[in-house]
This record gives C-alpha cells, structure tokens and sequence, in this order.
C-alpha cells in the first residue's frame, strides 16, 4: 500500500515538466441495476492496473464517482470517470502489444477458477466516452496521502482564443499557488483534451478544449474572500476579466475516489 501511494503522489508532485505525461480520461454511465456489478468489475480490474503499474506499461490507475445534488441535476450525465496516467507516449504506446484478458488471466491465476475469471470479465462495462489529455501545468501537491473518498472539482473548458493557455498557466496559476499556501487549496492541474471518442451521449455541448482539476482545502472566510477583492490592482482585474472572456466553462463536476493504485 505504501509503494502504491507513493507512486500516486509523484505522479500529483513531481516538479518535473508535466509536458510529456499523458492521462486517459473515461467517463462512464450505468444503469442503477448494473452499478454494483460495475463496481465489481473495476474492482477486479484494479488488481490487473496494478500489475501494469510494476511491469512499467503506466503510471497509475484512479477511478472516481461523480456528485450530484439530486437526481435531476444527474440527468444525462455520467456517474464514474476513469483516469490512466502514462509518463509519455512511448510508454502508453506499450499497452497495444498487451491481449488484456490473456494478462488478466495470468494476474489472476491460481486465484479465480475460469468460471469465475469469464463471470468477473463479463461484468457490465457501461456506456463509455474516451478522452486522451496532456498535462500543461500544475501547482505542487499538499493534499496528503492519497485516501478514498478525496473530493475534487472538475472544470471542462472550451478555449475561445489563441492566449487562453497563457492566461491559465502565467496568470491564473499564481492565484492557486497563494491559495496553496494560505491552505484553502490543495492542488490543480491544467491539461489539453488532445482527442475524444464520444460513443454515448456527451453532457456537454460540444467538445471540450481544457480541462482543470482542484482539490479543495480549508473553507475561505467571507472576510479573506472580501480582502481578496479589494486587494486586487487595476491590471489583475483586467487579467481577470480577459482571462475569463478567453474560455468557455462547459461543465462543472464534483468527484469522490473510489479506487486507486
């Protein structure tokens, strides 16, 4: 367990450039009679994530369940995200030589029967969109060791003009960073959706560009809130509001992790 968290943890930390490393995002939707035996089969998967992980064909494996407020506001949206994480594309590129069940099946020799290895893989996958992302830029980690039922927040931008990178990674990072340090944040991370494959039906309206995750920290008070406000210059407010007019959010989401190695 400790060899797996801290294998998580330098993939959140490394102060290395993030420029190379390549995550595969899955969002997934089930039917409220298959969720059990979805979470059953990522649970049987994460013993073979693992196994990846040691022989080096990735760096990690997450997967989330997303939060909803009712089951209106959950309406045509997806219910888990999966997340890949890979230090380039040499190293994903490895995974195309890999017959998953055929090394699945050695992970779980002597473990499970073949019954019971048919009855495990034949578990309900759901209905899936793939999104392949690059990591442009990130804060440094201060979230801790990694725990089940860590709470983040997902942005899906889409970008409206060519300095919409630069506005994120030279301006609005340095207000993360000071929300880092005054602890009411824990990270973010900034990255490029470099393709998707929709086979189901998206929740956003069209395809997204961007994309950021934040983990949040301590509850900011309504005076730090108003101090933050009334502090800023002329040019940060005009950053600001130019670096906003630069995006498009096309959807917001909250997640729980389930599982991770």
């Amino acid at each position: 367990m400790k060899k797996t968290i801290s294998i998580m943890i330098m993939i959140f930390i490394s102060s290395i450039s993030f420029s190379q490393q390549l995550i595969s995002h899955s969002s997934v939707r089930v039917d409220d009679n298959e969720r059990q035996g979805y979470l059953e089969l990522e649970d049987f998967w994460s013993s073979v994530h693992e196994q990846a992980i040691i022989d080096g064909y990735a760096q990690g494996w997450m997967v989330w369940e997303f939060l909803y407020d009712n089951e209106e506001d959950a309406k045509g949206k997806p219910d888990f995200l999966i997340m890949n994480f890979y230090r380039d594309s040499l190293q994903k590129s490895k995974l195309n030589n890999i017959n998953w069940k055929d090394y699945a099946k050695k992970v779980y020799k002597g473990k499970l029967s073949k019954s019971k290895f048919e009855k495990k893989w034949n578990l309900p996958m759901g209905k899936r969109n793939f999104y392949e992302l690059e990591r442009l830029d990130n804060t440094y980690w201060q979230g801790g060791d990694l725990k089940k039922g860590m709470q983040i927040t997902m942005n899906a931008f889409k970008s409206l003009n060519e300095d919409y990178e630069d506005y994120e990674m030279k301006f609005f990072k340095k207000w993360h960073e000071k929300n880092i340090l005054d602890g009411s944040k824990k990270w973010w991370e900034f990255n490029r959706v470099l393709s998707s494959n929709v086979t189901t039906t998206s929740s956003t309206d069209g395809s997204p560009t961007h994309s950021t995750i934040d983990m949040p920290g301590r509850e900011r008070s309504e005076e730090e809130n108003s101090a933050f406000w009334e502090n800023l210059t002329f040019e940060d407010r005009m950053m600001i509001q130019n670096g906003i007019a630069s995006r498009e959010l096309m959807g917001q989401y909250k997640l729980k992790l389930l599982m991770f190695k």
